[in-house]
């Protein structure tokens, strides 16, 4: 079931704003090329920093603790298959961030690289 977490104009492009929904903790991620939004957990799966603070660099948001990069598309850190970030899925709706938040997103394959 889809929620209403805030209204897309609160959330500037390439930034990151802490949410409170019930007992969650969330970070909404405004991503640009394309724009789009993101939902996920606010602790960092590492140290519980505040994603939501964290430097945006196109699709990953590094963590300003320890400075631990995730990756918003897939949900993993830069360096390890082993730490993965809670992500949940969301949309907009007139104007506003919806997410489901019964359940986070699968966590897809780790990527391969072929050197």
């Amino acid at each position: 079931m889809f929620e209403k977490l805030i209204n897309t104009s609160v959330c500037l492009p390439g930034c990151g704003m802490f949410v409170r929904h019930g007992e969650n903790e969330l970070a909404v991620f405004h991503l640009t090329d394309p724009d789009r939004f993101v939902v996920s957990e606010n602790a960092c799966p590492h140290a519980s920093g505040n994603l939501s603070a964290g430097e945006i660099i196109g699709h990953c948001v590094t963590c300003p603790v320890h400075q631990w990069k995730f990756d918003l598309e897939t949900g993993y850190c830069a360096g390890t298959d082993d730490v993965i970030l809670k992500r949940y899925e969301c949309r907009v709706e007139n104007g506003v961030v919806l997410a489901d938040l019964s359940k986070p997103l699968p966590v897809p394959p780790p990527p391969k690289y072929d050197f």
